[in-house]
């Protein structure tokens, strides 16, 4: 529309109109539109089928990689010698990028049930050794038998033939692709296997670290979690896994299914609670700590980390005395017994190196070194929508090698002592991409604002011309009023 074609009246209509109506949105939009901008946000958070966070949860959110490290014992052969104690040296890392994709999904709002698919690939470029390593490791299925030391003699005698005709041994040495994730017959767990017996539940006459896990979707089992559907707070809580609220291996609330996957995070955590992580691999939850409050690329992050009360048995934390387990040793502060999820054996886990643990689990071997800046672990994320920047689990698995006269391969051990097996570490990023959406979403308010102020800006300047234009009647094709007239007749 010209100006030629619109009336005094219609021009004024325009400018005063428009100008009003862009004063008004710049007001709304400065007070308002932080309100309403984190409304609209927080109604993108619950997950949904194709909804946004959807597309960003259903495969791995960010690049993950899987570090693992193997330890190898150096001197099996002075394992009877006083004044020599078992050395470990640790071999890798051994990296694998690890990618992960839900199947199966089960919807039923505000849970969703799914199983994950996992997939490894090592990575040699990133990886320091090659998986045809060789790695000397106990025999950690003969150093099962020492929980033999309860039964009667006649047992025992029979164990200790056992495993001299079923090939027992103080050590084993495979690859370490076979102890990862190709596997090994092991000619005693054949045997076991072969029992059938509730006492040993071996199912399986091959073993690695990660055995038939790799492509399968089955191996963590399904879990449920909350959507966020209703309720942000529990958004990612874990509910069930493989069915069950609670895994059978831990009584009390020490076996409960809690915490987070490490995907999904609700956007209304307190700063002063623990965050907490469900690990599938270790059948167990880990409780992070809040440490300090920082800035990383212009991003307000809370950083949570370990800490002596992760892997608590009781003398820090009374509620975490039930890791400890009835007719087995309660393990020191820093370890936790891992025999129940693991075939009973006499498994331990623990931070890498022993980092945050009792000094008795390294007095009697050497080789480790635990170091706050390598060991620990932590999560990093913006806590207005539960973003993780960053991300780090790292968990050692060892194994007790212990004196004992009724078993030929350890009757001589010189030292008792705590053998380091092998650490895996998950660690990833936000990436560029989603860091660019992140800052896009926590500025949505300002950038309102900003436009809001803009806006006003504009409208203040269209009214206040108006109406100077008013006052000195310049609208196009305004005919000015005279301001006096006289004639005069002669």
């Amino acid at each position: 529309m010209c100006c030629k074609c619109c009336s005094v009246r219609q021009q004024k209509i325009w400018v005063f109109g428009v100008g009003g109506l862009l004063l008004a949105l710049g007001i709304f939009m400065v007070s308002g539109w932080p309100a309403v901008s984190r409304q609209i946000i927080r109604s993108l958070l619950p997950l949904a089928p194709n909804s946004f966070v959807y597309k960003q949860w259903i495969t791995t959110p960010i690049p993950l990689y899987s570090t693992l490290y193997l330890f190898n014992w150096t001197n099996p052969e002075d394992l009877g010698t006083a004044g020599v104690k078992p050395h470990f040296e640790q071999l890798g890392p051994y990296v694998f990028s690890d990618y992960k994709v839900k199947e199966d999904l089960f919807w039923e709002q505000p849970q969703v049930t799914y199983f994950g698919k996992r997939t490894w690939h090592f990575l040699p470029e990133r990886s320091n050794g090659s998986l045809e390593d060789v790695v000397i490791a106990p025999h950690f299925v003969t150093t099962a038998a020492s929980y033999t030391r309860s039964m009667r003699r006649i047992a025992r005698k029979v164990m200790n033939f056992a495993l001299n005709r079923e090939g027992g041994n103080s050590r084993m040495t495979h690859t370490a692709g076979e102890w990862l994730f190709d596997g090994y017959y092991e000619s005693l767990l054949d045997f076991v296997e072969q029992l059938h017996s509730p006492l040993f539940p071996v199912y399986d006459s091959h073993f690695s670290w990660f055995y038939q896990r790799n492509n399968s979707k089955t191996a963590e089992g399904n879990f449920t979690i909350h959507t966020g559907q209703g309720d942000l707070n529990h958004m990612g809580d874990i509910l069930l896994w493989k069915g069950s609220n609670h895994t059978g291996f831990y009584p009390g609330e020490c076996g409960r299914v809690n915490g987070s996957t490490g995907e999904l995070w609700s956007p209304d955590h307190r700063w002063d609670q623990p965050t907490t992580i469900f690990i599938p691999d270790v059948a167990r939850y880990l409780n992070l700590y809040p440490q300090k409050n920082l800035t990383v690329d212009g991003i307000d992050v809370w950083l949570y980390e370990s800490t002596n009360r992760t892997l608590d048995n009781g003398q820090i934390d009374a509620d975490t005395k039930c890791f400890c387990l009835e007719n087995r040793e309660c393990p020191a502060n820093g370890v936790v017994d891992f025999g129940p999820p693991a075939f009973n054996g006499p498994f331990y886990m623990s931070h890498p190196h022993f980092y945050l643990a009792d000094e008795s689990y390294r007095e009697n071997t050497t080789g480790l070194s635990p170091q706050a800046s390598e060991h620990g672990m932590h999560v990093m994320f913006e806590p207005t929508l539960g973003i993780p920047l960053s991300m780090v689990g790292q968990l050692m698995i060892s194994v007790r090698v212990q004196r004992d006269e009724g078993i030929d391969f350890f009757k001589d051990v010189a030292y008792d002592h705590y053998a380091p097996l092998f650490t895996m570490k998950m660690h990833g990023e936000i990436d560029d991409d989603l860091t660019k959406l992140l800052k896009l979403a926590l500025n949505a308010a300002s950038i309102g604002q900003y436009v809001g102020i803009g806006l006003i800006v504009i409208g203040f300047i269209m009214i206040t011309t108006g109406v100077l234009v008013t006052k000195k009647q310049k609208w196009y094709n305004q005919q000015q009023k005279p301001h006096g007239t006289g004639s005069n007749h002669k």
